[in-house]
């Protein structure tokens, strides 16, 4: 008032509470962005550097595979070093097969449509043949294997997928430890489970990056300063191998160069019932059932179709080669065979449409003969497919003799045309 007393307050007023929250969430949103930018980023660089490296993995086995064969072929191989040669280049046929077989886990896996074909398996015989396999590259490294193994360990689960998980952690095994370590894998019934490690002396597992070590595509080293081969796709594969069994597993290492320890452990399986024992003599016996046989093969391969020719005609089969499934039909008419192994993949028609045309003929014209497809269309829904088709069974490429001869075996004495 006039006399300076103070008679009243106004108090002019603005709420920012919006504001505020707004610069809150303003902030968040961009601390967010950059995040998930950085991830981008680095899921870029993790891609590139994969592709890369499958390109890696592919061509050098594929270089020592051409040079060598190139050298054969043009004589400049001495003589005596022939044989050695040879197993070099089987050698490196079957590291790209390996590193091919991954990549199509990797994505039957990724689409949900890896299949298991379950029973009761006797996981010291996986064991013993994933060491078998191995044993080799451990030779040549000079790594010890050793094995303690409880022949009573039984799972239920796929015989070739658990030979799957042992390998792996095997060929990591030996690929990581250097020359005069060792590898040891033990099998144990414990209770209701069965438990297995592999453990090395190799260079062990950082520990920041061992929380990462089954993860998809990631490997401890990289780029192109790399010691040591692979896509990083093996553990995760193993890892879900395992769980896909109803398992798990674990890594331990002490840190680097101090070793690791890879465990897992499955349900095990009731004991077995007594049998016989089978008899020996196996590849005699496959020799003595395909003897005579007439077999029609069928592929646009040429390489493929003088392997299959001369793989049977050394069990003693008569082998009749067809280049289409034209060609096929009309030899197969002209003379029904004892058994037809076809390739699915052929230009005009395929293995499909050939199994179809042979099933709609009459039985005494060989409408029912035992048919093969062999075809380098691996997933569970392609043979699901061939079997629906007509096919009695299928077989993936690459060709194993012993596979093929055994699966031919058991057709042609379940089918009684022997």
């Amino acid at each position: 008032d006039p006399e300076g007393k103070v008679t009243g307050i106004f108090v002019l007023g603005n709420d920012i509470t919006v504001q505020k929250r707004q610069e809150v969430e303003k902030a968040a949103l961009l601390k967010r962005e950059q995040a998930a930018r950085a991830e981008a980023e680095h899921a870029n660089r993790l891609k590139d550097e994969f592709l890369a490296t499958v390109s890696h993995e592919l061509r050098t086995p594929l270089n020592a595979i051409l040079g060598w064969v190139r050298m054969l072929r043009e004589g400049r191989v001495p003589e005596g070093d022939a044989p050695r040669v040879l197993e070099t280049v089987e050698r490196n046929a079957r590291a790209q097969s390996q590193v091919i077989d991954d990549l199509l886990d990797v994505g039957r896996i990724l689409s949900g449509k890896l299949q298991l074909q379950r029973q009761a398996v006797s996981v010291a015989s996986v064991a013993r043949a994933a060491l078998e396999s191995i044993r080799p590259a451990a030779d040549a490294k000079r790594v010890t294997l050793s094995a303690a193994l409880d022949e009573g360990a039984r799972a239920i689960g796929d015989e070739g997928r658990l030979e799957q998980v042992f390998w792996n952690l095997l060929s990591n095994a030996v690929k990581f430890t250097p020359a005069g370590g060792r590898v040891e894998v033990a099998l144990r019934r414990d209770g209701a489970s069965v438990e297995a490690s592999v453990t090395d002396t190799g260079q062990g597992i950082a520990p920041d990056f061992l929380p990462h070590v089954f993860e998809r595509f990631r490997q401890a080293e990289g780029g192109t300063t790399r010691r040591h081969g692979g896509l990083g796709l093996g553990l995760s594969i193993v890892k879900h191998l395992v769980e896909r069994h109803g398992g798990n597993i674990e890594a331990k290492s002490d840190g680097e160069g101090k070793g690791a320890t890879f465990r897992f452990r499955l349900p095990a399986a009731p004991p077995p019932p007594v049998s016989p024992s089978r008899a020996p003599g196996r590849d005699s016996r496959l020799r003595h059932e395909l003897v005579g046989l007439r077999v029609l093969a069928v592929d646009d391969d040429p390489d493929a179709l003088e392997l299959m020719r001369a793989i049977l005609e050394g069990h003693g089969a008569r082998v009749e080669t067809a280049a289409s499934a034209a060609d096929a039909f009309e030899a197969f008419r002209h003379s029904a065979p004892d058994l037809l192994v076809s390739d699915i993949g052929m230009p005009d028609e395929d293995g499909y449409a050939l199994i179809r045309k042979v099933r709609a003929l009459p039985p005494d014209e060989g409408g029912r003969v035992p048919a093969i497809a062999l075809t380098a269309f691996t997933r569970a829904d392609d043979r699901a497919r061939a079997l629906s088709a007509g096919f009695r069974a299928h077989v993936a490429k690459p060709i194993e003799p012993d596979e093929l001869t055994g699966v031919i075996a058991s057709l042609v004495r379940l089918s009684g045309n022997r």
